[in-house]
């Protein structure tokens, strides 16, 4: 591994700027002392950062001695560059509050080298194996868990990504993590961490019996056959491999095995033999797998089974009986069996639930499942789709609190009420992030995202009767005369497209502080935003539309159009041929840029494709057909085929340039009309896809990559 040092003044800059200059100042020996730590950096510029931040705050000189005392007895045990900066590093580690936080610490290391590991997987996998006790308030572990992140990041050991939504671990202090859970390298098969290593089968240990953790996800295992004995392995990831086929001997010695993460693995059609056996597991991810049914005769005898996730699969015929895993606090369903009123009636008798994603369409179902308080209240994610709620709309208990993600789609819903039965102050959806609406059916306005104070995401699209998104006249009686709330004060995103009805977003400008694009396309009565001059608050907000519509777009004060970056794009393909090579470097600029566009657009309709493959064989079963020789073929033959037909030729010929440019522009389009975002959540594309919540805590979505 290669490090990068730093210069002794770049090293000292570095220092202060992350101790702090008060610190530095509280005792005049303090910046002599504080010279001789960076010193100990090595001018690694993660150790500098890492101890500087470790030592802000500490004002004693004594402080200050133990610590080059520390770095120096630890990093002169050592020869190499490596192996002295792994225990100056050490230092931060050891100044971590509790062992809790070392071992959330130590988890992240699991993950491999360089990924965005979401929050919300951490913070399942701290609470689900103990790690942070969620058993009696699992709402205020989750809290913690997150706390602790944002602990780990202020300590420089994760790095935050922009969106707030995932975090990574830098290469060295990931190796401080290895080599610490491997009791500074004495016991390496400890952690066995290789994922994203193109194994074909797990990997020879030679003493399973230590093995405590491991981690073999994304790679290429199809089967395993082997019959370890583990007697401390408390987790294993093996999620994103080519799994069909675990022996049933694989699982009869891991007594303490708390979570299995199987995600991912579309050949797994069935539930593993001797997961039975496994009577400490806690948690249980089967997500986007092809398994049939769920043999909850076996699962009954894991009587410590906590969380289990169930979400895109799509194959699942049946979950009758699910109420029998009576210590679930957590089942989601999202894109798997459909909600119907039997399945409610199992959900109201799992009396320690906590937190439900689901997916249907039964309007009345949805008011059986909304009019159940608890039930509301554990709801996270809410997928409607082809919901004939017509007239009457659907309700959105305000006791759904906890709601985080709302998506509606090809349904007929008139209105969407919030039930105010309850004094206004419950009405309030702090945790609601996303909302996706499209192809809705008489929607005519959105006003009820008022409640909605920590929305992130908002994508309306292709839903003819929507004139406003706030309606200034329902906010009224909303309100009852109080002042109306502001909203979208947390968006960062607003996408609107091909709503032809659309002539306003609300009635006059509104602050944007964390607002980043607005995209609006085909919404030709929409000629003025919410936007004045101090909307973006210092922010670099960009605004996509058609250049015909940017060119016209009404502004109340002048300049305020300055304050924005536009970028419009053309509402007609081109057709005339390039006259000169400047215009054909225009034309390979602007199809590079459509293509670029296109491909998130692209990535995501490879997994609606197999989103309704899977759809389509599990309505076949239903309905006790063969499959038809028309259905789309599963995601993996999609790809390969995309890829293989994929050229990227030196020099377009006339016909390639003129066609090529119309045919983007025309697969741009209608790709952006029917692919509809929020029918899977996952992969590299979706990093955009979460938000911070209230400063106690952030929100959750599945992915598939």
């Amino acid at each position: 591994m290669e490090v990068t040092c730093l210069g002794a003044d770049e090293a000292w800059d570095l220092f202060r700027e992350k101790v702090g200059e008060v610190t530095l100042e509280s005792h005049p020996d303090i910046p002599a002392l504080a010279r001789i730590v960076v010193e100990r950096c090595r001018g690694s510029p993660l150790a500098v950062s890492v101890i500087g931040v470790a030592m802000a705050g500490k004002s004693l000189v004594q402080e200050w001695r133990y610590a080059i005392d520390a770095l120096t007895l630890s990093a002169a045990k050592f020869s190499g560059m490596e192996d002295e900066i792994l225990p100056v590093l050490k230092f931060s580690y050891d100044s971590l509050k509790d062992e809790r936080v070392k071992l959330c610490f130590q988890y992240c290391a699991l993950f491999r080298k360089g990924e965005h590991i979401w929050k919300d997987h951490l913070v399942e996998y701290w609470v689900d194996e103990g790690i942070i006790d969620g058993k009696e308030d699992r709402y205020r572990a989750e809290e913690e868990c997150y706390d602790i992140i944002r602990y780990l990041v202020r300590a420089c050991l994760l790095a935050d990504d922009k969106h707030g939504n995932t975090v990574s671990m830098p290469s060295l202090v990931r190796e401080l993590a290895l080599w610490v859970a491997s009791n500074f390298g004495k016991e390496k098969e400890n952690f066995i961490v290789k994922p994203n290593e193109k194994l074909g089968e797990v990997p020879n240990v030679k003493d399973w019996g230590q093995v405590s953790r491991m981690s073999l996800s994304e790679n290429k295992i199809k089967k395993i056959s082997c019959s370890p004995v583990c007697p401390k392995l408390r987790t294993l990831l093996l999620g994103y491999n080519n799994l069909d086929k675990i022996s049933s001997g694989f699982f009869m010695c891991m007594p303490n095995l708390v979570v299995l993460d199987l995600a991912a693995n579309i050949g797994l059609r069935e539930l593993p033999d001797g997961i039975s056996r496994l009577i400490s597991l806690q948690y249980l991810d089967l997500s986007h797998t092809d398994i049939k049914q769920l043999p909850l005769a076996s699962l009954k005898e894991l009587k410590r089974l906590q969380h289990l996730n169930l979400e895109f699969t799509g194959f699942l015929k049946e979950i009758a009986g699910i109420s029998s895993l009576s210590n679930l606090q957590v089942l989601k369903l999202y894109a798997s069996f459909d909600l119907d009123i039997n399945l409610v009636e199992e959900l109201q008798l799992l009396k320690h639930l906590k937190v439900l994603t689901v997916s249907g369409g039964d309007a009345y179902v949805w008011e059986q499942l909304m009019s159940n308080p608890r039930l509301a209240s554990c709801t996270r994610n809410m997928y409607f789709y082809e919901c004939e709620a017509g007239e009457t709309g659907i309700s959105i208990a305000a006791t759904s609190s906890r709601l985080e993600e709302l998506t509606i789609y090809e349904s007929n819903i008139r209105e969407i009420k919030i039930d105010q039965s309850s004094p206004k102050t419950m009405c309030n959806f702090q945790y609601l992030v996303k909302v996706e609406i499209s192809e809705c059916q008489g929607l005519q306005d959105l006003t009820w995202l008022l409640f909605a104070p920590n929305l992130g995401w908002l994508d309306v699209r292709e839903s003819p009767q929507i004139e406003e998104i706030i309606s200034k006249d329902k906010a009224a009686k909303f309100m009852n005369g109080e002042a109306t709330m502001m909203p979208f004060l947390k968006l960062k995103h607003l996408d609107l497209a091909y709503l032809d009805q659309l002539s306003s977003i609300y009635w006059s400008p509104l602050s944007f502080p964390c607002l980043m694009k607005i995209s609006i396309f085909g919404c030709p009565n929409l000629w003025k935003l919410p936007l004045g001059s101090s909307s973006a608050n210092g922010c670099n907000l960009v605004i996509h539309g058609e250049e015909e519509w940017i060119e016209e777009l009404q502004w109340d004060e002048e300049g305020t159009k300055e304050q924005f970056t536009l970028k419009g794009r053309k509402s007609e393909p081109v057709a005339a041929y390039p006259q000169n090579q400047s215009e054909l470097e225009m034309l390979r600029k602007r199809v590079v840029d459509l293509e670029e566009e296109n491909r998130s657009i692209k990535q995501r309709l490879e997994r609606i494709e197999r989103f309704l493959w899977q759809q389509q064989q599990l309505q076949q079963a239903r309905a006790h057909q063969q499959p038809t020789t028309g259905m789309l073929p599963p995601q993996t033959v999609i790809h390969q085929q995309r890829q293989s037909q994929r050229t990227l030729p030196d020099m377009p010929s006339k016909e390639q340039v003129v066609e090529g440019v119309s045919e983007q522009f025309e697969k741009s389009k209608k790709l952006k009309a029917m692919c509809f975002k929020e029918w899977i959540a996952g992969g590299p594309d979706y990093t955009f896809l979460k938000y911070e919540k209230p400063s106690q805590t952030t929100f959750y979505i599945n992915f598939m990559k």
